[in-house]
């Protein structure tokens, strides 16, 4: 977590919102009652930039389809995308009534027919409501790409369809958070140490050599606990 690259990667991302008054300005802007609706802060004018998960793209384009939005993924000094994918997963808990129902339930839900129709679904809502389709991100690579090429269409509205684009690409160039056996603890030490350079409390090499010290003990006793129940 502290290695040159870390710091200077979370420094960049601060200086989006310092340029912007900082972050606690730029957090009150967000956090404003009308975050889904026609009155947000980039149709108000109120944000310059803001990076934000791909599904706020679909609420843009259904609330403020006229505002003068520009997209585009995060881009290391070369040029190419690099973006953190995260999301959410079914699981069974130890001790289910019925564990064979619940796989096929879980296994049915993230099927690429299953996503298909789904995604279906939402093209015909959104026909309906005159609205363009944005997309859809399943977790499944083979029912993105389906989607992707069966379902989504050019707009002619040359900036929404490029958001749709870039956020395909976005998808395509994800890094995404390792299993460990330390998850909560390591997600914490990582966040409160942004959280902590973000509001000022700290500098970025101070704040992650703090979160790799954090990070690195909860691993440690971890992967003690797991080698002490494998009887190793």
């Amino acid at each position: 977590m502290d290695s040159p690259e870390v710091i200077e990667a979370l420094e960049w991302a601060v200086s989006i919102y310092d340029a912007q008054g900082g972050f606690g300005d730029v957090k009150a802007a967000r956090e404003i009652p009308d975050f889904f609706g026609d009155t947000n802060q980039f149709a108000t004018d109120v944000l310059g930039a803001m990076p934000m998960e791909q599904w706020y793209v679909n609420v843009l384009n259904e609330v403020s389809p006229d505002a003068p939005l520009a997209f585009d993924t995060v881009r290391d000094r070369e040029g190419s995308t690099i973006a953190f994918a995260n999301g959410a997963a079914w699981a069974i808990p130890v001790g289910s009534d019925n564990p064979a129902a619940a796989c096929t339930f879980a296994t049915t839900m993230v099927e690429t027919e299953s996503w298909m129709e789904a995604a279906q679904a939402r093209v015909a809502a959104r026909e309906e409501a005159g609205q363009q389709f944005t997309g859809l991100l399943t977790g499944n690579t083979e029912a993105d790409q389906r989607i992707h090429d069966e379902l989504v269409e050019p707009s002619g509205e040359e900036n929404w369809d490029h958001a749709v684009e870039v956020l395909y690409e976005a998808n395509d160039n994800t890094v995404a958070f390792p299993a460990n056996p330390a998850d909560a603890e390591f997600k914490q030490a990582w966040q409160d140490a942004v959280n902590r350079v973000l509001n000022g409390q700290q500098k970025a090499d101070k704040a992650m050599a703090q979160a790799q010290e954090e990070a690195q003990a909860a691993l440690d006793k971890a992967w003690k606990a797991w080698d002490d129940e494998q009887g190793r």
